[in-house]
């Protein structure tokens, strides 16, 4: 049986530790009580977590994810959240039914920031390890994800109400639009706010 870290030490001495899925669901309904719409989901689902996860000293450093929001900037909630959700996938894993494949495949269930950064990075054929991507700030990802959204509902909007609903049912909440795929296929440019308006 492989033994298993259970925190993670940062630079500054605070810690990351592993979460229970009960303490996982709690920050799940703590975050939907937060967020005012769904651009403000994955934020306040990762300020809600980190509120459980992040202590120094074997405490808590935030009351609850308010106490988070008000205490860290975006870009601090989504780098540490980051930086736990890879901690939690990196865990030892025990042979079995279901496999490393499952468990992965759980973990980023309840990482709503790792999912949209991998919809942005989709969309734009980038990897997570270019120099492009890790030039992306949590700003930038939120950014980029609502402007896909957009993009989205106003492809829709041109449709007529038979076409609007058949695309719906064949390529359900994808929020890139194909013809946008097309235009762009094979061009390289940076991800940043400044690169995509070039």
């Amino acid at each position: 049986m492989l033994e298993r870290r259970e925190r993670l030490k940062l630079e500054d001495g605070r810690e990351l530790r592993l979460l229970s899925a009960l303490e996982v669901l709690e920050a799940r309904r703590e975050a939907e009580g937060l967020a005012r719409g769904e651009a403000e989901a994955a934020l306040c689902a990762n300020a809600c977590l980190l509120a459980r996860a992040l202590e120094r000293g074997g405490q808590p450093v935030f009351a609850d994810g308010g106490a988070a929001l008000a205490g860290l900037s975006a870009r601090e909630i989504g780098a540490l959240a980051g930086r736990w959700a890879a901690f939690d996938r990196a865990e030892p894993l025990p042979r079995g039914r279901g496999g490393a494949a499952g468990r992965v495949k759980k973990s980023l269930e309840h990482a709503p920031y790792e999912r949209l950064r991998w919809r942005v990075l989709q969309r734009f054929g980038a990897l997570p390890t270019e120099e492009r991507a890790k030039q992306m700030k949590a700003r930038d990802y939120l950014w980029c994800a609502l402007h896909l959204a957009l993009d989205r509902e106003e492809e829709l909007a041109r449709l007529c109400p038979a076409c609007r609903s058949e695309e719906k049912t064949r390529s359900g909440a994808r929020p890139a639009a194909r013809s946008g795929q097309r235009r762009r296929r094979g061009r390289t440019r940076p991800l940043t706010r400044r690169g995509l308006n070039a």
